[in-house]
């Protein structure tokens, strides 16, 4: 079983002490990959396993939490990384991380606006803000409301770790905004992978292969060129 996760070196830069939070897609499951599934769709045997190993590799925090979106396959991937972690931490289910959350204002719209476009093609369309804003925030906005809601979460936490585990599509539009993520290359953000967050000094650093980014204690992500148009996201 290949238990290498790509977001191991980025959980290695969290210092010694501080609280962390893990916004992570769900297992491996079954499907098309590319194309939006239904929610009975579950974990397979590789995703299951996966996310148990996930949680062994989270035996430096001190205490594990587990949020997740109300799909059974994340609650699943939830309930597995806190067993491999070996303290079955009692999962809270939340619409906020499901599929109509944090960004989309208008859901079914948004759903229609997927299958036309396809699944990349909706988030090259989201992180170019070229979307009707009648059907999804800002990705700046929606990115905020995200880290907002973990850093809530996990402040009073002493060395633990969040898991926050959601969507391709919740994730794959901050990772090209704000970390220069290639969709058009890597595809969606893969299985049990995603964004690092974790108290850095007064205010919190979020973390993606290596590039870190500044975050305020209201979720904002402070970037050098936050002012000036992002071209240049998915090339």
């Amino acid at each position: 079983m290949n238990d290498a996760f790509r977001i191991r070196a980025d959980i290695s830069k969290v210092p010694a002490g501080s609280n962390c939070a893990l916004l992570i897609r769900h297992g491996d499951r079954n499907g098309e990959l590319a194309n939006v599934v239904s929610e009975q769709e579950g974990l397979n045997e590789v995703g299951t396993e996966r996310s148990r190993q996930f949680g062994k590799m989270l035996s430096r925090f001190s205490d594990l939490i587990a949020y997740s979106s109300p799909v059974g396959r994340c609650v699943d991937t939830c309930l597995n990384i806190s067993k491999g972690f070996g303290n079955e931490s009692e999962v809270e289910v939340t619409s906020f991380l499901g599929m109509s959350s944090p960004f989309m204002v208008d859901p079914p719209a948004a759903y229609v606006k997927m299958h036309e476009l396809g699944l990349l093609g909706f988030v090259d369309a989201y992180v170019k803000d070229t979307l009707d804003r009648k059907m999804v925030l800002p990705c700046r906005e929606g990115t905020k409301m995200l880290f907002s809601f973990a850093i809530e979460k996990i402040q009073k936490m002493d060395g633990g770790v969040g898991v926050f585990v959601t969507h391709d599509m919740i994730l794959t539009p901050p990772l090209a905004y704000f970390f220069g993520y290639d969709y058009k290359r890597n595809g969606l953000v893969t299985f049990l992978d995603g964004i690092v967050l974790f108290k850095d000094g007064e205010g919190y650093t979020a973390i993606y292969n290596g590039r870190q980014v500044p975050v305020q204690l209201d979720g904002t992500v402070i970037l050098p060129d936050s002012s000036r148009e992002r071209s240049d996201i998915g090339n």
